[in-house]
């Protein structure tokens, strides 16, 4: 559990030092000073747990990333990115499609036009 701080902003910003004949009694600035500096380490450490749980999670989506990109990058491997080689997939799929009428037609004498 987090240590709780010794001072809020408020109490920082309104702290009164008390003064003698030479200024300020020098032990009692060193003793605020102290706290102060006890209070940044707490919230260091505090920096660096939630950083390292934040950075462990981090990674963590990294990594689910790079497996789904590997699947994606399987998965369309084949696919040309090339705009040409599109058209000439297409005019391939329409001569299989064009020979595959032929078949039906001639073959299994069924009118292609005719199948729904």
């Amino acid at each position: 559990m987090d240590k709780k701080l010794n001072f809020s902003s408020g109490e920082l910003l309104n702290h009164q030092f008390k003064s003698n004949v030479k200024g300020y009694d020098p032990d009692e600035v060193d003793a605020f000073l102290d706290k102060i500096i006890e209070d940044y380490r707490e919230i260091e450490s505090r920096d660096v747990s939630n950083s390292k749980g934040d950075l462990k999670a981090l990674n963590d989506e990294i990594e689910r990333l790079k497996d789904e990109l590997e699947k994606e990058q399987a998965r369309w491997k084949y696919i040309s990115k090339d705009p040409r080689d599109l058209h000439i997939d297409n005019y391939e799929l329409l001569k299989r499609i064009g020979k595959l009428e032929m078949y039906i037609k001639d073959k299994l004498n069924i009118n292609p036009d005719e199948i729904k």
